[in-house]
């Protein structure tokens, strides 16, 4: 079970084809995504477990929320699902992996964000989507998300993200599976599906986010996915797709070449009112995929046209990049996942990287966390700082194998207009897994819980795994 997780997640942070946890989503905003599940004002964060044990069902998959409060993350305040919920559909099975990708928004417009949960290992593999309903109580209930296409693909659910595409004030769902396409779900639940095709033969999507790139206030959808690399036939690499919203829907007709990568955050860095798109774990055809490189951010500008990519993105990052701490050493797993927001008020987005990978002296795979500063011109190089489980003032000690930095989040839990980082360790003791919370970045009366804080069974199960909020 352990070399199972941890070749998965290693497989992911590398730009292999299996993957961690696909990458969720919601549509991106400078001072954070405001998921606020119970409508008290303050910001929530989603988490799930996919690869729990519930009873005697392995791999069967849980969620939780995590309220916050005016003091950030309150793990005594929690909602934890699973498909033996009452109200929510089906029932808990083997290696159906419950939350291996969630997207949130308000899908039925009543003030309260709802959930969406994937299932990509629901009967036999088919996969299957639920969206859990905000209530003035948390989440509470479900609704099966209908498949399109129930026989072009399997894994129905393996990533997710949501954005209101059209600008019609309703939110749409975006839902991947195995194949090299997603469906935009009109409405999240029940609408018209709109498939959106990679324009060339590939395997399968890596990740999906929305953001809006333009500022014409409707979402756009950033893509990356699994093909051929055409120097070694027998390997893969990553490429990416940016497709701008319009009043009909995902405008496919243009789609904006990317780079690819594993993870993906969009949020306005420079205060332009355009989202920038970050894209991590960034590999190309010309790279060693043997696991030599640390890895690498590439972020991109947007503007009133949409991305600008071309030949010189805003940033290409890496830990031998200036400003950027660390140094650049194979496997370090630098761009496992990214998060933009404002964490100080001053309208420029701090992007968060993890470096899940990262060792700390002689300790392998403690993993750290990089937090960069934005600025009118693009990325600062100056005040960047750096969390590991050995930083002042974080709970618990780093150990070998914790993979610190496996997910990273920037989102105002506290109501204060403020981003707070949030960083899972999804192999914290053995494969359980925990989630750090800080109140903005300060360590100060940091919190770190694992799944025994919110009821969840104390397994191996990656808990943590997709931080949303």
């Amino acid at each position: 079970m352990r070399i199972a997780l941890a070749t998965a997640t290693a497989a992911a942070l590398t730009g292999g084809l299996l993957t961690f946890a696909a990458t969720p989503a919601t549509a991106a905003t400078t001072d954070g995504h405001l998921a606020d599940f119970n409508g008290d004002g303050y910001g929530d964060v989603a988490l799930a477990a996919p690869y729990a044990k519930i009873g005697d069902k392995g791999f069967a998959g849980y969620v939780a929320v995590v309220h916050g409060s005016p003091n950030g993350l309150d793990p005594t305040h929690h909602t934890t699902l699973s498909q033996d919920s009452p109200g929510v559909p089906d029932t808990v099975e083997t290696d159906d992996t419950f939350g291996s990708a969630l997207a949130v928004a308000d899908f039925n417009g009543d003030g309260y964000t709802d959930l969406a949960v994937g299932a990509p290992g629901e009967d036999g593999g088919k996969g299957l989507v639920t969206v859990l309903w905000g209530s003035q109580s948390g989440l509470a209930n479900g609704t099966t998300v209908a498949d399109p296409a129930p026989t072009a693909h399997d894994a129905w659910g393996r990533t997710l993200t949501a954005g209101d595409f059209d600008g019609d004030g309703h939110a749409d769902l975006v839902v991947g599976s195995d194949a090299p396409h997603a469906y935009v779900i009109s409405g999240g639940v029940s609408g018209p599906a709109q498939r959106v095709d990679v324009p060339e033969p590939a395997f399968s999507l890596d990740a999906m986010d929305t953001g809006d790139t333009n500022g014409d206030g409707k979402a756009d959808l950033v893509i990356t996915y699994r093909t051929d690399r055409t120097t070694d036939p027998s390997g893969s690499w990553s490429k990416g797709l940016a497709f701008l919203g319009s009043s009909s829907g995902v405008d496919t007709s243009l789609p904006r070449p990317l780079n690819g990568g594993t993870s993906i955050a969009l949020g306005d860095i420079d205060g332009d009112g355009y989202d920038e798109i970050a894209l991590g774990n960034v590999f190309s055809e010309e790279d060693d995929h043997s696991g030599s490189l640390g890895g690498r951010v590439v972020v991109i500008r947007g503007s009133e046209g949409g991305p600008v990519n071309g030949d010189a993105p805003m940033a290409e990052l890496t830990q031998s990049s200036t400003g950027v701490p660390g140094a650049d050493e194979a496997g370090d797993g630098f761009g496992s996942a990214v998060s933009i927001a404002d964490t100080n008020g001053d309208g420029l987005g701090e992007l968060a990287i993890g470096v899940a990978f990262e060792d700390l002296g002689t300790t392998e795979d403690a993993g750290a966390t990089i937090v960069m500063n934005g600025a009118a011109s693009g990325i600062s190089r100056e005040g960047a700082r750096t969390f590991t489980q050995d930083t002042s003032g974080i709970p618990g000690a780093a150990e070998a194998t914790d993979y610190f930095g496996s997910d990273v989040l920037l989102s105002d839990v506290t109501g204060d207009g403020h981003a707070d980082l949030t960083v899972a360790a999804g192999f914290e003791d053995e494969g359980i897994g925990a989630v750090t919370a800080l109140t903005g970045l300060t360590t100060t009366g940091a919190r770190t819980f694992g799944p025994g804080s919110v009821g969840g069974p104390r397994v191996y199960g990656g808990f943590g795994t997709g931080l949303i909020g």
